[in-house]
């Protein structure tokens, strides 16, 4: 199974699940994910990467949420997009700032919400569904 993202119907704001085969290839659709809800298509090109750091002391469902709520601060904060998910450990992610006139804004995203937050393995890999707030 290839990582894979689908945005789901929802009555408020945007509901979506996200899949991989491991877990690294689960956080980069929700790399994929994030980036094109911020940006739809525009290229995003690697000229800069963030460390994330997680929680350690918690199960794997918390430290993906973890991940995509610092992916949606660093983009609110610093107007970073991500591109690529480097490594899990520790986390670190390839992108570049918003730049004006390259990048054309789809959806502000605000936050990710614990409302309908599912993380699950499955006999493919790992599944995850998130409600984010725009």
């Amino acid at each position: 199974m290839t990582a894979a993202h689908e945005v789901l119907p929802h009555t408020a704001d945007l509901r979506a699940v996200v899949r991989g085969p491991d877990q690294h290839g689960l956080y980069q659709a929700a790399v994929d994910l994030l980036r094109e809800v911020v940006v739809g298509q525009s290229l995003v090109e690697v000229s800069e990467s963030r460390l994330i750091e997680l929680p350690v002391d918690t199960d794997a469902s918390e430290r993906f949420f973890a991940f995509v709520r610092e992916l949606v601060y660093l983009n609110d904060v610093d107007g970073f997009l991500p591109a690529a998910v480097v490594s899990l450990d520790p986390a670190t992610v390839t992108g570049e700032p918003f730049a004006d006139g390259r990048h054309e804004v789809e959806h502000h995203v605000k936050a990710l919400t614990r409302h309908g937050y599912r993380f699950e393995r499955t006999p493919d890999g790992y599944e995850a569904e998130m409600v984010f707030d725009l």
